[in-house]
């Protein structure tokens, strides 16, 4: 019988074995392949505000999603190598050479990779047409998706996989190289009944890892209460929920899972065995892995959640920034766009509202927190003060006051209280006011308020403030907005008509909601993406682990089932153990996410906990399909282990 004949015989006869491994690795070239295809699309690039948007947004994706697919190859690779180590033995047990073991192994990662590699292509060319429409949609760009083929896209895709496969092939002589014949037939035999005796040590480090974790979660929640330590507190946050989730998989989880035990006082159960023994074990010897894949996904988790944050704040932000669809910096400006608008037939209002600015004493309705204040060296806050009959839809008392126009990040430092007064200072002038109401909607524009809140004051006030008020020749702000709003609803035609190099500048709400919904809806299109070839990765593996350890349990099952335990009883107790295999890593993700959210989502947009709590039950759901998978597997072992 000739090698290849060896060779097919054996694909074929374990090809099962490697069903989700070659569909991982179809989806992985799609995947990269459509996402290589989509950056070619020169329609959809000419379509966005910025022409380099598209091609370094996916040029930054690609990178990491050719990281994540050479880690993932090579680690599953590494694992089906192990799981065939006997395999390979008796290879060579029966006369073949290990340069001939070596040419089997070329021979089917050669089946393996590059028939996944045409399918992938093929796969991942229908799959791109689907995933354009979705960026364009996250975009909010009607645009037509046609079929487009690309050669430098094929090119670029056979060239990483080939580089990959060469990368496979040398760690396959490596580990034939350097893997002796006796040690490949006893790899898999586990050591786990020499270390079933957990020290002081092990408690020890259990409690410090579990310790490194939470101080790292309470830093979080306490970084911007000192700003000047913000750099080394953010590695000090790192280092220790990093080290922390090490030591946790290492040594806590065993030392909490075997307090369980203990706390049983000898009474253990199926469930017991098939769960928490195995587990504790199981989790100590992959903690490194599990580590890996926690902090990953925290971090994959934590990125898509700010940048769905930002892009569901787009609405809430432009309005805070602009509240008319133009502004523009000089009356002039204002003239010129008023007279063109009128000589197109487009009706518009116009609004010009003057405003000074006051700064507001620490004490009453306005209280800065006092290590910020400490930090910045000022315990005060610039308010610009707008008259109520500028306005038109207000009215306010003489001796009261609204603020508006507060920047969201800025009440994480700041508190407003209503019904406490609140003291306007300009050199040696004071006047104060009862704040009655605190609102988030601006009147004024950024570029005239320089992100301070917005004071409205009664007519009669705003007087009076003003005489006092000392005007400077060269004022370092504005001290007046002019602005104007399309009568209807404004457009890119009308934005399109006043865009012109030779006209006064101006900034447009409509010309602000495009870029930031592109430049927003790309980079949560992308984060996303690579997330998800990130959390189809690390589930395949967390599976391939599952598929390698019920192979190791069989004979387990079989004692079991000699002893007279039924198949629900023993899937009972391995549904338990999948709960906590899959759920534990998901979980410390999850509370990493949280907590590296939670401590800056501010800077990003105005809603955190919708965004947040939309991706992670995303990750659940996904996790959960891995989870049943592995389940599934098992049942199957179960059963043919009777």
């Amino acid at each position: 019988m000739s090698l290849n004949t060896i060779v097919l015989k054996n694909f074929f006869k374990n090809i099962k074995n490697y069903t989700l491994y070659i569909f991982a690795l179809i989806f992985s070239v799609a995947l990269y392949f459509s996402f290589v295809l989509m950056s070619k699309d020169e329609s959809a690039q000419e379509e966005l505000s910025s022409g380099t948007l598209m091609s370094t947004g996916f040029l930054v994706g690609s990178v990491l999603l050719v990281f994540i697919i050479v880690t993932f190859v090579m680690f599953a690779n590494s694992i089906f190598l192990k799981r065939r180590n006997k395999e390979l033995a008796l290879f060579q047990l029966i006369g073949l050479s290990r340069n001939k073991v070596f040419r089997i192994l070329l021979l089917e990662n050669a089946i393996i990779y590059f028939g996944s590699l045409f399918l992938g292509i093929g796969f991942g060319f229908l799959v791109s047409r689907l995933l354009l429409m979705i960026l364009l949609k996250v975009m909010q760009i009607e645009l037509p998706v046609g079929l487009n083929f690309s050669m430098e896209a094929v090119v670029q895709t056979a060239v990483l996989y080939i580089v990959i496969f060469a990368l496979l092939m040398i760690q396959n002589f490596a580990f034939l190289k350097r893997t002796r014949l006796i040690n490949m037939l006893n790899l898999n035999r586990s050591s786990e009944s020499a270390n079933k005796k957990l020290g002081t040590g092990t408690v020890a480090l259990g409690i410090i890892g579990l310790a490194m974790v939470i101080l790292g979660y309470w830093l979080s929640v306490k970084i911007f209460d000192y700003p000047l330590l913000l750099v080394p507190l953010l590695f000090g946050i790192l280092g220790l929920t990093i080290i922390g989730t090490y030591l946790t998989f290492k040594f806590s989880v065993a030392f909490l899972f075997n307090m369980v035990r203990k706390s049983k006082k000898g009474h253990v159960n199926v469930n017991d065995v098939l769960s928490l023994t195995s587990i504790m074990f199981k989790m100590k010897s992959n903690a490194f892995l599990l580590t890996l894949i926690s902090v990953v996904s925290a971090l994959s988790m934590g990125l898509m959640s700010l940048s769905y944050i930002s892009y569901y704040s787009i609405d809430k932000a432009i309005d805070s920034a602009l509240p008319n669809d133009y502004v523009f910096y000089e009356e002039e400006g204002l003239e010129f766009y008023e007279q063109l608008l009128s000589e197109n037939g487009i009706k518009y209002d116009s609004v010009t509202i003057p405003t000074i600015e006051y700064s507001a004493k620490d004490y009453g309705a306005i209280s800065v927190d006092q290590d910020m204040a400490e930090q910045t060296g000022s315990s005060s806050v610039y308010l610009n003060i707008v008259s109520d009959a500028e306005l038109g839809t207000v009215d306010v008392g003489e001796n009261e006051t609204i603020l508006t126009g507060i920047p969201y990040f800025m009440k994480t430092f700041m508190d407003f209280k209503t019904s406490h007064p609140l003291t306007l200072v300009n050199d040696d002038y004071e006047h104060t006011l009862e704040l009655i109401e605190v609102e988030e909607e601006a009147i004024l524009s950024s570029s005239v308020t320089y992100g301070s809140p917005v004071a409205v004051v009664d007519e009669k006030v705003y007087d009076e403030l003003n005489a006092h008020y000392s005007h400077d020749e060269t004022p370092e702000k504005p001290h007046e907005m002019y602005a104007l709003d399309i009568v209807g609803e404004d457009s890119l035609e009308i934005y399109e008509l006043m865009d012109d190099e030779d006209n006064p500048a101006f900034e447009s709400k409509i010309s602000q909601y495009t870029k930031q919904m592109q430049g927003t809806g790309m980079m949560m299109f992308i984060i996303g993406f690579v997330g998800f070839a990130f959390l189809l990765t690390s589930g395949c593996i967390l599976y391939f682990k599952q598929i390698g350890e019920s192979e190791d349990e069989k004979g387990s099952y079989q004692v079991l089932r000699k002893l007279g335990f039924s198949e629900r009883e023993i899937m009972k107790g391995l549904s338990i153990k999948m709960i906590i295999t899959f759920g534990v890593p998901l979980l410390i993700g999850l509370l990493h996410t949280y907590f590296a959210v939670n401590a800056g989502w501010f800077l990003f947009g105005t809603a955190m906990w919708t965004p947040m709590l939309t991706v992670m039950a995303a990750y659940v759901v996904f996790y959960s399909v891995f989870a049943l998978l592995s389940l599934m597997y098992y049942r199957k072992v179960v059963k043919q282990s009777m």
